[in-house]
């Protein structure tokens, strides 16, 4: 099948959907191209931190600006995604608090709002907090949910004429002397390929952004980043909890709809398509965590998964955690001679948005016209009051509830359905919170079968269907293994042995 569109965008992720949506409101004609779903990369395996740019101010003050600049727009563009937690970051005997009052210092010079709390202070806002805590600073820090996220992103760029090809590979570059003419695409479900022609290309894959470009004969440097996390079973703390030292591994709790997220470990990688989560990153994990927040140590564990970041090596860093979480923008036409391909990656979640427009300027710059991007002040088709659990339970009695420890209604996965818009069935767990609670999936999936087998949205056998979902999950749950975590996994074990015969 043959294609043409004005600007081909590579990637569904964050920055992606945030380019189509920016060039779509800007009547740019656009058509973006993800191999997976949407946030099958980093943009879905991140620990959901908004950030304020703490994290940041001391070692990388201008990320850190950046971040708090985006944290105020996107606190009025996208509050549905948004839970305004604030944060602690708090210092433990062993750290001293020459880091503390540096921080607090950097704060103030990048004007990032921060609070220093004694002791006391911080112990009533958080009792769970070690209680040796020597004080603690408060920062505009929260969390964000990157699936409603996106998924708002790419709603709103598809009402505006964006068009999506999901599962869908691009698998070669046409070249015609300094313009790529053409990319060659395959549907990876249906076998499908499509030849596609782009006036302007933008490579937002993030950390496939290298591999993507030697299809052309290019090559940018890049430090492929693991970075581990634990979900517990419910939240720890109310706020974001943060060591108050130089960035380390598992020195954040971030609090997660009905969970927390427990971060992060920082592991150069070579191979990035299948990640595996070791039993030592695990245990450091809990034991750095559960120095902020004892209680960690005795915490139920449902998940732990992986994310890779893509760092941009500018040639003069030192280990990955000295390395800028600032985004780069690549005009191929200056670099190598491509007129008509720009690259885009770095960065964080919270500054997606500046990442899209800076992008999208970019490419208007190249076509010659003048439309100033508005996604910083035009809030997202779902802004307003978040649906929270508390919402959420307001709605019980009010339908067949499919999904128990989300409180996922059997109506919510329907009219997903009923848009026609999933190649994958099972796309829709990144649509809705089902299989995302405690349970993993364990007693909601198999309703889910039901109800696509009773809308005829089924191809191939069910159980084959239920058997790969299952060995999906089993890849997050098989690290934190132990306790009841085994006595629940036996018993899921047993129904689906018996029950379905898997």
């Amino acid at each position: 099948m043959n294609l043409k569109t004005e600007v081909l965008i590579i990637g569904g992720g964050a920055t992606g959907a945030g380019i189509a949506r920016d060039l779509s409101l800007r009547g740019i004609p656009c058509l973006l191209v993800e191999k997976g779903d949407f946030l099958s990369g980093a943009s879905g395996r991140n620990h959901g931190l908004f950030h304020s740019g703490g994290r940041y101010v001391v070692a990388d003050p201008e990320a850190a600006r950046e971040c708090i600049a985006e944290n105020r727009i996107l606190r009025k563009i996208a509050s549905r995604c948004v839970e305004e937690t604030d944060g602690l970051f708090i210092s433990l005997p062993e750290d001293g608090l020459d880091f503390r009052d540096r921080f607090v210092r950097a704060c103030e010079e990048a004007a990032i709002p921060a609070r220093l709390l004694s002791q006391d202070e911080a112990l009533s806002l958080e009792p769970g907090l070690n209680p040796d805590l020597k004080s603690a600073v408060a920062v505009p820090d929260g969390s964000i949910d990157p699936f409603e996220l996106v998924l708002e992103n790419a709603g709103d760029a598809e009402a505006h004429g964006a068009t999506f090809l999901l599962h869908t590979e691009v698998t070669s570059l046409l070249l015609d002397g300094d313009r790529v003419k053409a990319v060659v695409a395959k549907d990876l479900l249906r076998g499908e390929e499509y030849r596609i022609e782009a006036s302007y290309l933008v490579n937002a894959t993030g950390a496939w952004a290298d591999r993507f470009l030697r299809l052309a004969g290019l090559h940018i440097a890049m430090a492929l980043s693991k970075g581990s996390m634990l979900v517990t079973n419910q939240r720890v703390s109310h706020r974001v909890i943060n060591r108050c030292r130089p960035p380390s591994d598992g020195d954040i709790i971030v609090p997660n709809h009905t969970v927390s997220i427990l971060g992060t470990t920082s592991i150069r990688l070579e191979e990035i398509e299948h990640l595996e989560i070791t039993p030592p990153e695990v245990s450091l994990l809990i034991r750095e965590a559960s120095r902020m927040v004892p209680a960690i140590e005795t915490t139920r564990f449902i998940r732990a998964y992986a994310g890779v970041r893509p760092l941009f090596l500018s040639g003069e860093e030192g280990g990955d955690r000295a390395i800028s979480r600032g985004f780069v923008l690549i005009d191929h036409e200056k670099r190598d001679g491509i007129r008509n391909l720009i690259t885009v990656t770095g960065g964080k979640l919270v500054t997606y948005r500046l990442m899209a427009e800076k992008a999208s300027d970019l490419v208007c710059q190249k076509m010659g016209i003048n439309h100033p991007s508005v996604t910083h002040t035009k809030p997202l088709p779902g802004a307003g009051q978040r649906a929270g659990l508390k919402e959420r339970l307001k709605t019980l009695g009010q339908g067949e509830i499919l999904c128990d420890c989300e409180l996922v209604r059997r109506e919510e996965a329907e009219e997903v359905f009923r848009e026609g818009k999933l190649k994958n069935p099972l796309d829709i767990l990144h649509r809705t919170r089902l299989a995302k609670g405690t349970c993993q999936g364990a007693f909601c999936v198999y309703r889910l079968l039901g109800l696509l087998n009773e809308s005829g949205k089924i191809r191939g056998d069910s159980n084959t269907i239920l058997k790969g979902f299952l060995e999906e999950r089993w890849k997050g749950i098989r690290p934190v293994l132990w306790g009841t975590s085994v006595r629940e996994e036996e018993l899921i074990e047993s129904i689906y042995k018996g029950i379905f015969n898997l």
